[in-house]
């Protein structure tokens, strides 16, 4: 009897092994799967935004709901089983046929297929300060970017030649930057892989080719234009630019300006002696007004050598359609109120009762 128990309790114990065994290996074989790509046959890049701060479990729902992963708990049962909870925040490009390991790795490492990085060129910006900006967002030199830009070969050989609008006045002596005025501003989008990496090529291409976009826009109304050139048109953007925010006084200041050229007065527009000194501010002195250069309306006649910023699209559709008038003068308060007048008498009067103002908000 004793044995008749013990080999019937043994055979239990080997069926209950085996079918342990069997839902083991099951199991496993069904797990192993979960984690398997899920469409080998299937490369389509599928972009991927992890947020800074979230989860494994979190990640796991994404990659799911992208279609990465079969089962979004199987993702986080590997990522904690193999100790994996570190990862890099950002945009990736996966595709179907990358297994879990793979998708972790790679999420794990920072190794991303794309990155989309941004460049923010606002309105009347400098090169000098687009260069920063591309600098940091690329991971140039600043130093070396600014050394190219001033470079007028370097500008010729990989520039000029694509873009017709940039004649001969771009190079004229006393010229600072022969791009100055031509990086539209904007806020631009780079797809950037370890194949495709963000050089300053790429960013001062997508500038250049936005601003071709309104050359041709406006390329009837430029050759009818009394200024006689897209630069020049630029440069008188770029001073209406910096002296008006509102479109209304742009076009009353752009023909300002066109009264004065007629004129043979100098514009005298303190924007240029700011940009002369390169300084964000207006603490110049008498002296830097009397300082002569290439750029400063109060010494020559005529607008700047070149523009003095990045002016906006509806800066240059100022220029091109200034309101008519005969004011020779404008005067703008630190609140944004521009007074215009005809009369150098009037506009003293003006100065002399809001001067004060621009003491008090330094």
């Amino acid at each position: 009897m004793i044995k008749k128990h013990w080999r019937l309790l043994t055979a239990i114990t080997i069926i209950l092994i085996a079918m342990i065994a069997g839902a083991a290996w099951g199991f496993n074989r069904y797990y192993a799967s979960l984690l398997s790509p899920v469409n080998q046959k299937n490369n389509q890049p599928i972009s991927v935004n992890i947020p800074s701060g979230a989860s494994v479990k979190d990640i796991g729902h994404i990659l799911e709901n992208k279609g990465l992963v079969r089962k979004a708990w199987a993702f986080e049962f590997y990522a904690r089983w193999n100790h994996l909870n570190n990862y890099r925040s950002g945009t990736y490009v996966f595709n179907q046929t990358m297994s879990t390991g793979q998708l972790m790795s790679d999420l794990e490492n920072g190794k991303r297929h794309e990155r989309i990085l941004l460049v923010d060129v606002r309105q009347g910006m400098w090169v000098s300060e687009i260069a920063q900006q591309m600098a940091t967002v690329a991971n140039l030199d600043k130093t070396d970017i600014l050394k190219k830009l001033s470079d007028h070969a370097y500008v010729k050989t990989h520039y000029a030649g694509k873009y017709t609008f940039l004649t001969d006045e771009v190079f004229a002596k006393g010229i600072k930057y022969p791009l100055e005025g031509y990086l539209a501003p904007g806020n631009y989008r780079f797809k950037v892989t370890k194949k495709d990496p963000l050089t300053l090529d790429r960013m001062i291409d997508q500038m250049l080719d936005q601003t071709e976009h309104t050359f041709k826009s406006y390329e009837t109304q430029i050759k009818a234009n009394k200024l006689g050139s897209f630069h020049k048109i630029l440069a008188m953007a770029s001073l209406v630019e910096q002296e008006a925010p509102k479109d209304k006084d742009r076009r009353l200041i752009a023909g300002v300006f066109y009264n004065r050229l007629e004129q043979k007065k100098r514009l005298e527009s303190d924007t240029t002696v700011i940009y002369s000194r390169q300084k964000r501010n207006r603490d110049y002195t008498l002296k830097d007004i009397r300082k002569d250069t290439p750029y400063n309306t109060y010494t020559r006649t005529g607008l700047p050598i070149g523009p003095i910023g990045a002016p906006a699209k509806d800066a240059i559709q100022s220029v091109l359609n200034p309101t008519a008038s005969k004011n020779l003068f404008f005067y703008a308060r630190p609140n944004g109120k521009i007074y215009y007048s005809k009369t150098y008498q009037e506009h003293q009067a003006i100065v002399a009762k809001y001067r004060h103002e621009w003491s008090e908000k330094s």
